[in-house]
């Protein structure tokens, strides 16, 4: 309630949420608002609106409140399901070499049907590279399937064989032998004959596949023969 701080003035009661009616002093009860002057009623009528304003100035303010309010979760609402669909792209992603499960401080994964090689230092990529695998048409040509071991390197030698089709010589750089069998002998070597858009993109039905080694870009089989000990594992898989 509102008081005139005036004595023996008119003065109003105001009361949130109803009419004002009537107008009294500090000598009269209420009367009626039809006998009061005409001015008096044209200011009591403007006074009577402004509880109505008040409440129209509340509801809206409310209002306001609420959509803004709602505006706000939804925010949050986007704000983490961005975060979330973040993270499953992130995860979608992520990409599972054969190193992934690895638990050895050195091992050599090769990926037949990818033609692909993986130097893993535990479960982290230590350097993978395009190859050049062997040719599935001579059973003396496949390359083995299987873990093994390096059992021993070296420079400047060079490779001499035959498959029952053909003879071959050749000069490498760098020789990793890992398994020697009733065919011979199978290793990781540099093929200098070998363009660099062949590796990684020449089939195992290729004739122009290797004779069951895996050959290397010279710059790979380098790294690998600095890298790798004697002793390191060899896994060669066909998918």
């Amino acid at each position: 309630m509102s008081r005139n701080p005036h004595k023996n003035q008119n003065m109003r009661v105001y009361r949130p949420g109803m009419i004002q009616v009537g107008y009294y002093n500090n000598t009269t009860t209420v009367s009626k608002s039809n006998d009061r002057p005409a001015a008096t009623k044209l200011e009591s009528r403007k006074h009577n609106l402004k509880p109505i304003m008040i409440f129209i100035f509340l509801l809206a303010a409310a209002s306001a409140f609420l959509y803004l309010k709602g505006i706000g979760k939804t925010a949050t609402y986007l704000s983490t399901s961005a975060t979330k669909y973040s993270s499953v792209s992130i995860t979608a992603i992520t990409q599972q070499t054969p190193c992934s499960t690895n638990t050895d401080s050195q091992h050599i994964y090769v990926i037949l049907s990818k033609q692909q090689l993986w130097a893993c230092q535990y479960n982290n990529v230590a350097y993978t590279s395009a190859v050049v695998t062997g040719y599935v048409g001579n059973p003396a040509d496949v390359t083995p399937t299987g873990t093994y071991k390096i059992y021993t390197k070296e420079t400047k030698v060079t490779l001499t064989g035959s498959d029952g089709v053909t003879n071959w010589s050749d000069p490498v750089n760098y020789w990793m032998p890992f398994l020697f069998n009733q065919y011979g002998a199978y290793g990781i070597h540099d093929a200098p004959w070998r363009t660099p858009g062949q590796f990684g993109h020449i089939s195992t039905n290729s004739t122009n596949a290797s004779h069951g080694c895996i050959e290397c870009p010279t710059a790979t089989a380098k790294w690998i023969y600095a890298w790798a000990q004697v002793g390191t594992l060899v896994t060669i898989e066909k998918t």
